[in-house]
């Protein structure tokens, strides 16, 4: 059994450090990535905390055993920390519910984790195709997608975009904003991992179109959902000297941040020249300057609902697939005002 010194070695923190981020401490100021690496080396070393061995004296012998495979590299998931913050609270959910958890990676063909205890089930973070799924099914029967359904016959968790992107849309409507302006992802990735009309995009042009106000100048694409791409666009824009929109909305928080500090180096103010509403309502949003209105996808709903969905297929045998739809939430702080 390993102890709190020998993780702490390992990661390269201090024992305190590593038991506050085990114990879920949220005032502890650490990186994602470390965290990840202390709950990953944990794991590996068989680490259990005193909660979990007391339950494990109460519980079946045997725990079950959780593979978490994911769409984004380390790398991918610091430029878009959405997918981190994903995995990182379905981690803190299977703790909390006594569950073991696994990572599983990519490697020569065929996913593979550390060990050869067979796992009970496979919870699946983003986007994959048919290839993808075919080798999952090679680790287990029970597999739960997140943010993404690629085949029918398994279980699914997924935000609601479409309502998501009209309450935003909706509620600048309503303060008096006509002439709103998209930046973000026109493509993205699809159920399959292939590139297809984004929905917040596709939403957003229906909208527009619908109330006779869309104007294709005001379309800013940043093929990916990065800051720096935000950026840049919000830049290139700028210095085309056209009219600006009073109010943008954004793909999603990361790019949001791009685009503040786009418009704060040009001397344009938020929300008194501009109004801007994102999406997902990533831990930073609430710390932007000024804090960020944004639609709210409900992480922890998400993980919630996949957790519940695999202890129905482990405990309950149940064999029929569901597919469960996330409500999202308009979170209103400081970036819009009404005109």
């Amino acid at each position: 059994m390993a102890t709190l010194k020998e993780i702490a070695e390992v990661v390269g923190v201090s024992i305190a450090t590593v038991s506050r981020v085990l114990n879920h401490d949220d005032k502890i100021s650490v990186s994602d990535t470390t965290k990840m690496n202390i709950f990953e080396t944990a794991e590996k070393l068989n680490y259990k905390t005193l909660k979990n061995k007391k339950e494990g004296l109460i519980k079946d012998a045997k725990k079950i055993k959780i593979g978490i495979i994911e769409m984004c590299s380390i790398t991918q998931q610091l430029e878009d920390p959405y997918y981190l913050l994903l995995r990182k609270v379905i981690e803190k959910e299977c703790f909390e519910n006594n569950l073991s958890t696994i990572s599983i990676y990519i490697k020569e063909g065929g996913y593979k984790f550390i060990g050869d205890e067979e796992i009970d089930g496979v919870i699946a973070i983003g986007k994959f195709n048919d290839e993808d799924v075919d080798l999952m099914e090679k680790l287990s029967k029970n597999i739960i997608f997140v943010d993404s359904s690629p085949r029918d016959t398994h279980d699914s968790v997924k935000i609601n975009f479409k309502s998501g992107t009209l309450k935003a849309l909706e509620y600048l409507w309503e303060l008096g904003h006509k002439n709103i302006g998209y930046v973000g992802s026109i493509k993205t990735l699809n159920d399959k991992k292939e590139k297809e009309i984004d929905e917040r995009y596709s939403i957003y042009l229906e909208y527009m179109k619908k109330n006779n106000a869309y104007r294709e100048e005001n379309v800013l694409d940043t093929n990916e959902m990065t800051a720096l791409l935000g950026y840049e666009k919000i830049k290139g824009f700028l210095k085309s000297k056209k009219e600006i929109p009073t109010a943008f909305f954004v793909g999603n928080d990361t790019v949001v941040t791009g685009v503040l500090k786009a418009l704060s180096e040009e001397g344009i103010r938020v929300p008194e020249d501009v109004s801007i509403v994102g999406f997902n309502d990533i831990v930073g949003a609430r710390h932007t300057t000024p804090p960020l209105t944004t639609v709210s996808a409900h992480i922890e709903y998400l993980a919630d609902a996949a957790i519940d969905l695999l202890l129905e297929r482990i405990d309950k045998k149940r064999e029929y697939p569901k597919e469960v739809l996330i409500a999202s939430r308009l979170v209103v702080r400081e970036t819009v005002k009404k005109i």
